[in-house]
């Protein structure tokens, strides 16, 4: 099976934690599937690491990971910590932890990098948000329960001079569109509770966002799926994994924004 080395970076753990984690990848280069690599000390940030392993009891560690985290391309975070985040979508392992434990939650984030990766089905350049996003920017709204996703998507947008609220559910989403007004919602078809297409028509019921455009983001592509996604008044409709140039001009489309170059 082909396999992946991804680049493990740490933040605050202490001697015997890095020990623990630098055996962990090494016992990963005799196996089949994704390998790791410890490429930063302690207390050191690398910028090309896929993944950071941060300490969340440490204040220098913290303060250096604000810092990484100002890039508009963080790697994903492990959150150590002695209670669980209030964030729900954050990795997290308490202490004290086994290296089956460690592994099996490294296996678990490599997969949602994957997703994210997979999003794009044919994209143009590389789709990583690196523009600035104006003051005066259009606001869209994500509506999708993959954390890994919806970042994906906030940082392309950035590109194109869309902010972006993130909603992991059809109620949540709901909710932001009675409080906020955008110019563009993105919605999943699969999502937990309410579905994308009752959201969608729950949108077109309403006098204030019945004209807002409504991209409907699913990974089925039967004509049956397309033709009910514009019954319940979706504007357009793209199938996973996405094709960054439709996924472009569709935005310029409907927003008449486009990317920055």
């Amino acid at each position: 099976m082909k396999h992946k080395t991804w680049s493990v970076a740490a933040l605050g753990l202490s001697d015997l934690e890095m020990v623990l984690l630098r055996s962990v990848a090494r016992l990963t280069s005799a196996r089949d599937g994704d390998r790791y690599a410890v490429n930063a000390v302690k207390n050191h940030i690398s910028d090309s690491c896929n993944i950071l392993i941060l300490n969340a009891d440490d204040r220098e560690a913290l303060e250096g990971w604000r810092t990484l985290a100002a890039n508009p391309n963080p790697p994903t975070m492990i959150l150590f910590t002695t209670k669980p985040p209030s964030d729900s979508s954050q990795h997290y392992l308490l202490r004290p932890f086994s290296p089956a434990k460690l592994l099996a939650l490294l296996d678990g984030i490599v997969e949602k990098l994957r997703e994210a990766e997979q999003f794009w089905g044919n994209p143009t350049r590389s789709p990583v948000g690196v523009a600035p996003t104006p003051a005066t920017a259009l606001h869209a709204l994500v509506v999708d329960d993959s954390p890994t996703v919806c970042k994906q998507l906030e940082l392309e947008l950035r590109n194109f001079n869309l902010r972006s609220d993130i909603a992991e559910t059809g109620e949540r989403g709901l909710e932001l569109l009675r409080l906020k007004s955008y110019n563009i919602i993105f919605l999943d078809v699969v999502l937990p509770g309410t579905d994308g297409y009752q959201v969608c028509k729950e949108i077109r019921k309403n006098p204030n966002t019945r004209q807002t455009p409504v991209i409907m983001l699913t990974s089925k592509s039967s004509p049956f799926d397309r033709v009910r996604g514009m019954l319940v008044g979706c504007s357009a409709y793209l199938t996973k994994p996405v094709d960054f140039k439709l996924f472009s001009e569709t935005l310029t489309k409907y927003t008449g924004t486009q990317a920055q170059p």
